[in-house]
């Protein structure tokens, strides 16, 4: 964001997108804000709009009370592909561990991925 806002208006006036996600087990809609690590929930879907965007007032607030810079992620640039290098011994440790599994390196450190950071 080129332009630094200095208020709370100023940023909610800010063409925000949400996106929702219906979770039957938990018969409930998911909602982010994109671009942002904001989330909420709701039992409707009217719920979770209402709450998203009560979520995303408050996380503005708090960014600017704490004098925390609001950066916008630029999804596009999510591909869902990641190079990593490793040391020989620890690629030969993961091809043992995904033959173990039966599933592939990719699908073993994924899961690791999700597992740590959600």
């Amino acid at each position: 964001m080129n332009k630094k806002l200095k208020t709370l208006e100023d940023y909610l006036k800010l063409p925000w997108q949400f996106e929702f996600d219906y979770c039957p087990d938990e018969n409930s809609y998911t909602a982010r804000v994109k671009g942002l690590m904001c989330y909420s929930n709701g039992k409707t879907l009217e719920e979770a709009t209402k709450n998203i965007q009560e979520a995303l007032q408050f996380h503005i607030e708090g960014c600017l009370e704490d004098n925390i810079p609001i950066e916008i992620i630029d999804e596009e640039r999510a591909t869902g592909r990641i190079a990593i290098r490793t040391s020989k011994a620890t690629h030969l440790k993961l091809l043992h561990i995904a033959e173990e599994q039966d599933v592939s390196i990719s699908h073993l450190i994924n899961d690791a991925i999700i597992k740590q950071y959600g």
